[in-house]
């Protein structure tokens, strides 16, 4: 149970800095060269989910002695999920509900934070018992 906790808590820190880094890129695209809004979240998403690969791969999850071809197939599969349902509330925020493109790519962060974080851990990673 120890190690779930630990593991949980070094996927919120990473989690945190990915988000970090997303949101920064989107305001750049978003505000400094006035990309469309799906642009922007789609080269935000993409530079933000390099950097979250690699940071669960050596430090939350410590696999990097894991076959690398393998989690990143896994992990690419993950991605288009997320992608998927991080495209979808963050149109149904704004065109719908008139929000704020932030508070859209806020509430899309809160269903593909679960999402990631049981594929990650069990399917990408595969950590298989706590110890």
């Amino acid at each position: 149970m120890r190690q779930f906790f630990l593991t949980l808590s070094k996927f919120s820190f990473v989690g945190i800095v990915t988000a970090i880094i997303y949101f920064f890129i989107m305001w750049v695209t978003l505000e400094n060269l006035g990309l469309n809004y799906l642009i922007s979240i789609s080269l935000a998403y993409i530079i933000a989910t390099c950097f979250h690969f690699l940071a669960n791969r050596h430090f939350t999850f410590d696999a990097k002695f894991g076959r690398r071809d393998t989690q990143l197939l896994r992990y690419i599969v993950l991605l288009v999920i997320n992608y998927v349902v991080t495209l979808f509330v963050v149109n149904r925020s704004v065109e719908y509900f008139g929000l704020s493109i932030y508070l859209g790519v806020s509430a899309s962060a809160l269903v593909t934070v679960f999402i990631g974080y049981f594929l990650s851990r069990y399917w990408v990673f595969k950590i298989k018992k706590d110890t």
